[in-house]
């Protein structure tokens, strides 16, 4: 019997420190970027051979060209995470399109390559808004994550999509990766990465993982710059404790989870692919037909 293939993509949210929704709202000036938490991951990434698709909030992409444009030469990905990050609940359907109409052309024009991908700040992406990506012509969203507690996160209906893989939708060409969360008591826990791998204790986390690793063909990792960086996220006193707890608590070990999950990864014969790697996969083998 032939062996079933596997696939895991890994990315980061290209965001700089102060568009965290905490800190952004904290009223304080902020001058730290901690953008070099996007080279530390990359280094990681490339010591396992693995590209990254790297959703860029496109305001940091004009000001960090040079930086991503290194990386594009690399064999890495470049997609849309906003204009600015503003969570699409934000905004109405209007400001939505017109914003995002204009980062994609934007990125475009700036690196000289197709943007075929969007993820939505704070995941917030309703089922009009998914609309208003395909009709922009955008090949895959990832912005699903199936975790009610998450705020801001919106449920996407894909009843009409079909589901490829766990959490992989398909529909006329436009596909919906969702972020990978395992059950537990019978309710979704995200291990896709951000805080909820970073904060969770290891003894927890890593056998869920396990666990959906063995059962499933797909996995996806993200995190954001500041949880690989190797400064110290500044003292902002105005944050409420959870805030800070968040923006503090694992960092020194997170790059040690990340290459655990990757080592889990490849026991489990996961191959790892881009995004647009994996559709282009799913269509070679029929699977959109």
């Amino acid at each position: 019997m032939e062996q079933r293939k596997k696939y895991a993509v890994f990315t980061m949210d290209v965001e700089e420190f102060t568009d965290t929704e905490c800190v952004a709202n904290s009223g304080e000036t902020v001058t730290r970027d901690m953008l070099d938490g996007l080279d530390e991951y990359i280094r990681l990434l490339e010591k396992h051979q693995i590209r990254a698709t790297m959703f860029t909030v496109c305001r940091t992409a004009q000001r960090e060209k040079e930086r991503l444009q290194r990386y594009l030469h690399r064999g890495h990905r470049i997609a849309l995470h906003g204009l600015q990050h503003t969570p699409p609940d934000c905004m109405d359907d209007a400001r939505f399109l017109r914003e995002t109409r204009e980062a994609k052309m934007l990125l475009e024009e700036e690196f000289q390559t197709k943007v075929t991908g969007y993820r939505a700040p704070c995941f917030s992406l309703d089922r009009s808004k998914l609309n208003i990506l395909r009709g922009l012509g955008f090949r895959y969203d990832s912005s699903r994550m199936d975790f009610a507690p998450a705020r801001h996160v919106e449920k996407l209906d894909m009843s009409d999509f079909r589901e490829l893989l766990k959490d992989v939708f398909w529909k006329n060409g436009f596909y919906e990766f969702g972020m990978t969360c395992q059950k537990l008591f019978g309710k979704n826990y995200p291990i896709s990465g951000g805080g909820y791998v970073r904060l969770g204790h290891w003894n927890f986390i890593m056998p869920l993982i396990g666990s959906y690793l063995r059962e499933n063909d797909y996995y996806v990792f993200y995190l954001h710059p500041f949880e690989m960086s190797r400064q110290r996220p500044p003292a902002l006193r105005s944050l409420k404790l959870y805030d800070r707890y968040y923006l503090n608590s694992g960092l020194r070990t997170y790059r040690l989870k990340v290459e655990a999950i990757i080592r889990m990864l490849k026991s489990c014969g996961y191959t790892f692919v881009t995004f647009d790697e994996l559709a282009d996969i799913l269509e070679n083998k029929g699977e959109t037909k």
